[in-house]
């Protein structure tokens, strides 16, 4: 009994056109495609390169700027619970007033809690609305010590 219930579904395929049987292959296949595609995590999804971090470190990013002072870049995290990001100000010699010297500007991200996190780099006119341009987007992946 058992092995009539095995050979009947090979008996009906080798029974269909050849074209059908192509058919349901290709269905199957895009089946499977389908629940892989399902299963993908929120890390894969982010663009940029990647960043691991473990709770309490620092890591510094250096970004150009440009000479232009009417421009602000800035940088955010989608998620400050995971990962929080500040600007480092630049420190006089002399232990004076912070300097303004033309160069890159050093962001801080520091690992919060355990989780992913994209932080995006953009700058934009000093004054103007709205969120900039986008120059650099990094996904950081936060892990317990």
């Amino acid at each position: 009994m058992n092995n009539q219930l095995v050979a009947l579904p090979s008996r009906l395929l080798t029974h269909l056109p050849h074209s059908l049987q192509r058919c349901g292959l290709a269905l199957m296949a895009c089946f499977c495609a389908l629940l892989t595609g399902c299963t993908t995590d929120r890390a894969s999804l982010a663009t940029g390169p990647k960043i691991r971090l473990q709770v309490g470190d620092i890591k510094e990013i250096s970004m150009a700027t440009r000479a232009d002072t009417t421009w602000q870049l800035t940088a955010t995290s989608d998620n400050q619970e995971v990962v929080d990001v500040s600007r480092k100000q630049p420190v006089a010699a002399t232990g004076g007033p912070p300097a303004s010297t033309p160069g890159p500007a050093v962001f801080l991200l520091k690992g919060v809690t355990v989780g992913t996190a994209r932080v995006v780099f953009s700058e934009k006119q000093l004054g103007a609305t709205g969120d900039g341009q986008v120059k650099k987007t990094y996904t950081v992946v936060v892990s317990s010590k």
